[in-house]
């Protein structure tokens, strides 16, 4: 990036590293250094980096929850939304917050207000923008049910996006050439809050279904529609195998998880293991929920 463009974004506030190791900045802890690492705390400084990024690559690192970024790391710019682009505010039944804000603080918040709606996020980490992006959610329900309208950079210029404006679907939406800079969720205020027995039992099912003692990203491959990539992994008996330092885990087929200093390379190697064997077993072409990032 040009030197000057640098000098302005550091005077607004901008934090800089140069040859920042992304294993630092990813669930999954792993990843080689990014030319450029930049935590944009407000929308002044976002707005400027997207006027003048020009032809840089750079990608928008959310919670880093459902990542996986190249041994060599990344040749561009990665960029963090914090500051003010974190922060949260309640009004009334709705809750405004950054596209930086962690979907944990945001569900607390609600839940502190007597706001429900929200209960089903607990557990699923990440980012408000990257739970968004990929409407994120469980089989029943997902999060656009909640959104009332989304703020939003495609090239440069912020607009304001209602829920009708957007396309959801399965894991993803059309916001995929955006920058989500903000988020209003519509929720519905209640007396009495029974919301927290909810948000307990769904945190003591997450303890109990997936392996959060090693690093992860979470759920590797999407379910194709009727299936549970998780069992077919079972089905096939490949919970358990390991690569370097990556393994299929023993506990839930769909995530693997990082036990011994593993690398992309190794994680990459588990992937292509089982889509290959769910193809030839059962016909079944999967696709990764997490984003490989080279």
């Amino acid at each position: 990036m040009d030197k000057s463009i640098l000098s302005k974004l550091t005077s607004l506030g901008c934090s800089i590293f140069k040859e920042e190791l992304l294993s630092k900045h990813c669930s999954f802890r792993i990843g080689g250094p990014a030319d450029y690492f930049i935590e944009i705390p407000n929308e002044e400084a976002l707005s400027l980096f997207l006027k003048t990024v020009g032809n840089d690559s750079f990608y928008v690192l959310g919670g880093g929850t459902n990542v996986l970024f190249s041994d060599d790391g990344y040749r561009g710019i990665v960029i963090s939304l914090t500051g003010k682009l974190k922060e949260i505010v309640v009004n009334g039944e709705e809750i405004f917050c950054g596209g930086g804000a962690l979907l944990s603080s945001v569900l607390k918040t609600a839940l502190k207000n007597n706001l429900i709606g929200l209960e089903f996020v607990s557990g699923i980490p990440g980012s408000v923008g990257g739970a968004v992006y990929g409407n994120a959610g469980l089989r029943d329900k997902w999060i656009d049910s909640v959104i009332k309208e989304v703020g939003v950079y495609t090239d440069s210029k912020k607009v304001w996006l209602k829920r009708e404006q957007i396309d959801f679907s399965y894991r993803k939406s059309s916001l995929e050439n955006s920058v989500i800079s903000d988020v209003c969720f519509s929720l519905k205020k209640t007396a009495e809050n029974d919301s927290l027995a909810t948000v307990f039992e769904s945190v003591q099912r997450r303890l109990k279904t997936q392996p959060l003692s090693f690093p992860n990203a979470g759920s590797i491959f999407k379910n194709p529609k009727g299936f549970s990539v998780g069992k077919l992994i079972e089905e096939i008996g490949l919970k358990g195998v390991r690569v370097g330092g990556a393994q299929i885990s023993e506990i839930h087929g769909n995530f693997i998880v990082n036990i011994e200093r593993a690398s992309a390379k190794d994680v990459l190697a588990l992937i292509s293991l089982i889509e290959e064997k769910i193809y030839k077993q059962f016909s079944i072409k999967l696709e990764t929920e997490i984003k490989i990032i080279k």
